[in-house]
């Protein structure tokens, strides 16, 4: 593989892989990246010849940490904002389009599968989940909003699970994802590497529909996400975290301290107060509120305070404690 390729297409007996391919940074995505995979699907899509893609990540840290958010907030203290405008559009309708692929994908999540990095992986139909995997959608914490079609799969996992991860930013592990419906296994057993030999000797996806899943229904049914994330109001949840004196209240209400005012406003509008009636709106809604986002002053300070500076002390523009 040539190093410089940001996106690589390998064509197999059947088979095609796309990989992202900027590890240093776990695979963030640019707008040129996700133009070039979007080429990449005009060409698997045609070929007679291939019948499943891979999506996958280079290097060990992960599939994708989601989008080059500092370059994001660069544009817009530039002055440039519709740069950022047009690399959500291309990415919404990239996602879009995953979600309505022709030829089944497999998508590997290992490592770190954050924001934009579940947005391409959520629309395969083969969600592959490992012991290393470490799914989130942290966006809160920099300001902007669960988006890349969260504001409609967040909303369709059990109980109140959109609800926290979305306004937590909290991560969760390979085999929650496959217990919550993120992802359709949990590979303990096989590793990854493995499952790319049998998939080249045999591009037909439909014996992982036979590899055994763990039971893990006490995950899906957790007394304490639906007791204080299923509440009427995000002051609410507020106070019933507040109100618990057992560390993971705390931690969860810290998050909530932590997270922006504007951006919690934003995901319990879009999940909760007025929810997208279909993939396609959430798609349409979420586009219109990126716009605003990246233009208030909490996103180029979110993703100042965590990864610019790391000094972890933003200044929301609303005030928080």
């Amino acid at each position: 593989m040539l190093a410089e390729e940001s996106v690589q297409l390998e064509k197999h007996a059947g088979l095609a892989v796309v990989t992202l391919n900027r590890p240093q940074v776990i695979n963030v995505l640019t707008t040129d990246m996700l133009r070039r995979l979007d080429a990449f699907l005009d060409e698997v899509a045609a070929d007679e010849h291939l019948h499943i893609l891979v999506l996958r990540g280079a290097g060990a840290r992960g599939f994708c940490a989601g989008a080059d958010v500092k370059w994001l907030r660069q544009c817009v203290l530039e002055g440039q904002p519709e740069r950022g405008d047009e690399f959500f559009a291309v990415e919404y309708a990239l996602d879009l389009r995953l979600h309505r692929f022709p030829k089944p994908i497999v998508a590997l999540m290992e490592g770190v599968t954050m924001g934009g990095g579940l947005g391409l992986a959520i629309g395969a139909r083969y969600r592959i989940a490992t012991p290393t995997t470490r799914l989130a959608m942290p966006e809160v914490h920099i300001g902007f909003f669960p988006d890349v079609g969260a504001s409609w799969f967040l909303n369709q996992l059990p109980g109140a699970w959109g609800r926290y991860l979305a306004l937590t930013g909290e991560s969760i592990d390979g085999a929650t994802a496959q217990a919550l419906g993120l992802a359709t296994h949990y590979l303990d057993r096989l590793p990854t590497a493995e499952l790319m030999e049998r998939l080249q000797a045999n591009p037909d996806p439909s014996w992982l529909d036979v590899l055994s899943q763990p039971d893990r229904t006490t995950v899906v049914h957790d007394d304490w996400v639906a007791t204080h994330f299923g509440q009427p109001s995000l002051e609410a949840i507020r106070s019933s975290l507040e109100a618990a004196a057992d560390e993971r209240s705390q931690k969860a209400a810290q998050a909530l301290r932590a997270a922006s005012p504007y951006s919690l406003a934003l995901a319990w509008h879009l999940l909760s107060t007025e929810p997208p009636t279909s993939l396609e709106e959430a798609f349409a809604r979420e586009a219109a509120l990126a716009r605003q986002a990246i233009r208030h002053p909490d996103y180029a300070e979110g993703v100042r305070a965590r990864l610019v500076d790391k000094d972890f002390r933003p200044r929301w523009q609303a005030g928080n404690t």
